[in-house]
């Protein structure tokens, strides 16, 4: 027909052919960032640099756009894989190297998988282990931070639910001098024991600020400084 602009069905589309070929690089890049990260965590001879991950982690991760994308759902299904095959929480290398991809993936990870999956893997043991590297356990803390401060509008009720929860983790799990209760409780503590509870304090302690600080409306109504 005259005017018409379809292709003729044997004529191969070329922009459609670029957008399949570059969708199977972005889908080969996930690949590939799951299998390096495979080998690092198992130090693996031929295993890359953890830099090297990073970069091409970030190079990628803006080109995947959002959490609902088929590389970053593909990716993270991978990671918790990974968690489940690999990790060990008493290979500090290996949590660090977990951390650090975890961190530089935050902007394609749902806030439902922070509150609801990688809290409870990843992040709450790590804020729990004071021999972790500074930078690391300041991973850990952003990440949490994202699952306090970031809405999804589908799920509001879970950021809500993870920000009580931390709350009562504060209140109730970390120890508080001033209570008879928990003064008896850490005296029979050893030392190992006592750091971790010390460290588990005081990251919540700055996490809780700093969510204070960032959302002052929400602070003073739904979750309050922590106590001094």
């Amino acid at each position: 027909m005259r005017g018409s602009t379809h292709l003729p069905l044997d004529v191969p589309d070329p922009f459609h052919d670029n957008e399949r070929d570059h969708l199977h690089v972005l889908m080969s890049s996930a690949t590939d960032i799951a299998r390096q990260v495979r080998q690092i965590l198992e130090e693996s001879s031929d295993a890359p640099s953890l830099q090297h991950v990073i970069d091409t982690i970030d190079n990628s991760a803006s080109e995947w756009a959002t959490p609902s994308s088929p590389q970053a759902k593909s990716l993270l299904a991978s990671l918790e894989d990974l968690y489940h095959q690999v990790l060990d929480h008493a290979v500090f290398r290996q949590v660090e190297v977990f951390l650090t991809v975890l961190y530089h993936l935050r902007i394609v990870i749902p806030v439902t998988s922070i509150v609801s999956t990688w809290f409870d893997l990843v992040l709450r043991p790590a804020l729990r282990e004071p021999k972790l590297p500074t930078a690391t356990v300041r991973f850990a803390k952003e990440l949490v931070l994202v699952g306090l401060v970031t809405f999804d509008e589908d799920n509001t009720n879970k950021t809500k639910d993870f920000r009580r929860r931390l709350l009562d983790l504060y209140l109730l799990d970390a120890h508080s001098e001033s209570s008879g209760e928990d003064a008896l409780e850490w005296a029979e503590l050893d030392k190992i024991s006592r750091d971790k509870r010390e460290c588990w304090k005081s990251n919540l302690e700055d996490i809780l600020i700093t969510f204070g600080m960032k959302c002052p409306q929400v602070g003073t109504c739904q979750i309050p400084y922590p106590p001094s």
